[in-house]
C-alpha cells in the first residue's frame, strides 16, 4: 500500500510501509513523507537505524542504557488519598476494587510491570521519545478518560510512530490542539491513526524547531563519535583475534663471507615448513622447535597493549555514561565485571542524581494520562524500597532527630515561639499558644506539651520556687 499527500494540484511524495521496514532493516533510505494535515514532514529514516543498531550492536551503549532502564524498573508504585493525604502500597489500596492495580501489575497480556517499564525506558533512552498506548472501549477514545477505562496499555515502536501536526501552537492550551493524531505504520503496509488522549508521550529536550519540534532528540546523536571509536575499537580486536595476521618471519640465518646472509633454496624452505607443521599446542604435536637450518626470528606481531584498545573503549564509556547521567563506575563494572569498593556510592548516586529525577518527570505524565485525579488519588513512584538507599532513609531519620533536638533547645531558651518549633518538627500551628515564648506560658502548658515532665528536676524546682519568692 502506497501512500502520499496532494496539496492543491500537487501530489507530493509517495512512500510504503516496506520502505520504512527496509530502511531499518540495513536498506538506506535517507527520509520518508509522512501525511500532515495539508504540511509535508520528512522523517530522516537513517537516523532511526542508526539508534536502532547503537543499542542492538554496540555493547558499551546497549549495557549504559539497560543500566538505567533496569534502575527506572525498580519503582513501587503507592497511591495517596488528596483529601486525607494517607498514603498506601498500591497493593493495599481497593477503594476502586483493584482495578489500578490489576492494571499495573499486568499492563498488556505479554508484559509484566518491570517489562513494561524498563521496555518504556529503553525506547526513550534510545530514540529520545518513549510512546504508550491505552485500549478504551470504543466511544471513549475521544473523551476525557480514566484509568478504570482502561483495558490494556502497550509501548509503541517509536520508529513507527508520527505526530500528526495541526500547525497550531502559540495560542494552544490543550494537546489535541497542537497534534492532530499519532500515526502508527503497521508491519502489514498499512498504518492506524490513533487519537491523541490514548497515547502518553515521554520526551527527552529537543531545541530544534522543525517539523518534529515535538518529538524529543536522542542523547546517541550527539555521541557518533566516541561510539563510532567503540566499533572500531572492538573491530580490529576482532580482526586481531580472527586473522593475528603474520606473526613474524623466519629468514636465513646463513652467512658468506664474501656476499654476507645467504637466502635459503626453495628445497630448504620446503623442509623447514615440514618441520613446523609437527610444532603446535596440540598433545601430538612438539613444543619446541628444532631445525638443521639455521633461521633467525623477526617478529612482526601487533600487541593489542600496545595499540591501547581497551583504554579507549574505557574512555569512549566514560563520555556515554556521562552523558546519559550513569556513574563511570558502573560502566567499568558492566563491561569489566570486577569488584569495586565503591560501587555501592556509584549506585546510590545513579538513583539520587538520575533516576529518581526522571521518575518524578515520569509519574507527572502517568497521572495525567490515567487521569487519576478525576478520582482523588495519587499515583506515586519510589525507591525507598531498595537495600542501597536504605542508607537514605537513616540519614534522614538522623536528621529530622538532630533538627527537632535544635528546635526544642531553642524554644527552651527562649529563642523561637512555640509555632518556629512545630514547624520545625514538622506539625501544623498551634493557633491559641502558638506565637508565644516559653517564657508567656503557664508551668501547666509547659507540661501539657512536654516540655516539663510531670516530675521536675530539683534544679528546676529551686528556680521556681526563687521566681515565686522574689514575686
Amino acid at each position: 500500500m502506497a501512500f502520499g499527500i496532494r496539496i492543491g494540484n500537487s501530489f507530493w511524495g509517495k512512500w510504503t510501509i516496506s520502505d520504512t521496514l527496509r530502511s531499518l532493516s540495513g536498506i538506506p533510505t535517507s527520509s520518508q513523507l509522512i501525511i500532515n494535515d495539508g504540511l509535508p514532514v520528512w522523517r530522516d529514516l537513517s537516523t532511526m537505524k542508526y539508534l536502532l543498531d547503537c543499542y542492538q550492536e554496540n555493547p558499551v551503549v546497549q549495557a549504559i542504557i539497560n543500566i538505567k532502564a533496569e534502575a527506572f524498573a525498580n519503582i513501587k508504585f503507592s497511591v495517596k488519598d488528596l483529601k486525607s493525604g494517607e498514603i498506601l502500597p498500591l497493593e493495599e489500596y481497593t477503594s476502586d476494587k483493584g482495578k489500578l492495580q490489576s492494571l499495573l501489575s499486568s499492563p498488556n497480556p505479554l508484559q509484566s510491570t518491570y517489562e513494561w517499564l524498563r521496555q518504556h525506558k529503553v525506547n526513550r533512552e534510545v530514540f529520545g521519545n518513549g510512546y504508550v498506548h491505552a485500549s478504551v472501549p470504543i466511544g471513549y477514545e475521544k473523551g476525557r478518560f480514566t484509568y478504570r477505562d482502561i483495558n490494556v496499555m502497550n509501548n509503541l515502536p517509536p520508529y513507527c510512530v508520527t505526530p500528526v501536526l495541526t500547525g497550531k501552537w502559540l495560542s494552544a492550551t490543550e494537546k489535541s490542539e497542537i497534534i492532530k493524531e499519532y500515526r502508527l505504520e503497521k508491519q502489514n503496509g498499512k498504518h492506524e491513526s490513533l487519537p491523541v488522549s490514548t497515547v502518553m508521550h515521554t520526551n527527552n529536550v529537543n531545541i530544534l524547531h522543525n517539523e518534529n519540534f515535538t518529538q524529543g532528540a536522542s542523547e546517541l546523536v550527539a555521541l557518533a563519535a566516541p561510539i563510532t571509536n567503540i566499533d572500531k575499537a572492538f573491530e580490529s580486536r576482532n580482526v586481531l583475534i580472527r586473522k593475528r595476521g603474520a606473526l613474524g618471519a623466519w629468514t636465513s640465518d646463513k652467512k658468506d663471507e664474501a656476499m654476507g646472509s645467504v637466502p635459503l633454496r626453495d628445497e630448504e624452505k620446503e623442509q623447514v615448513q615440514e618441520d613446523f607443521k609437527k610444532y603446535g599446542l596440540l598433545d601430538d604435536q612438539w613444543q619446541q622447535i628444532i631445525t638443521s637450518h639455521p633461521l633467525k626470528w623477526q617478529s612482526t606481531a601487533m600487541k593489542v597493549k600496545d595499540l591501547m584498545l581497551f583504554e579507549e573503549i574505557e574512555a569512549d564509556a566514560i563520555a556515554i555514561s556521562n552523558s546519559f547521567g550513569v556513574p563511570e563506575l558502573l560502566a567499568k563494572y558492566y563491561l569489566k565485571g570486577s569488584t569495586f569498593n565503591n560501587l555501592d556510592a556509584s549506585e546510590k548516586r545513579l538513583y539520587d542524581s538520575t533516576i529518581i529525577p526522571e521518575s518524578k518527570d515520569f509519574m507527572v505524565a502517568l497521572n495525567n494520562f490515567l487521569n487519576t485525579k478525576e478520582h482523588g488519588i495519587e499515583l506515586l513512584g519510589t525507591y525507598d524500597h531498595l537495600n542501597i538507599l536504605q542508607e537514605n532513609k537513616k540519614e534522614e531519620a538522623e536528621t529530622r532527630r538532630t533538627n527537632q533536638e535544635t528546635a526544642l533547645a531553642a524554644f527552651r531558651i527562649g529563642a523561637i515561639t512555640y509555632n518556629d518549633y512545630l514547624n520545625a518538627i514538622g506539625l501544623p500551628n498551634n493557633p491559641k499558644i502558638g506565637e508565644k515564648h516559653i517564657w508567656e506560658l503557664e508551668e501547666n502548658m509547659l507540661r501539657a506539651i512536654g516540655v516539663l515532665k510531670s516530675e521536675i528536676s530539683k534544679e528546676e524546682a529551686e528556680k521556681n520556687a526563687l521566681k515565686k519568692l522574689l514575686n
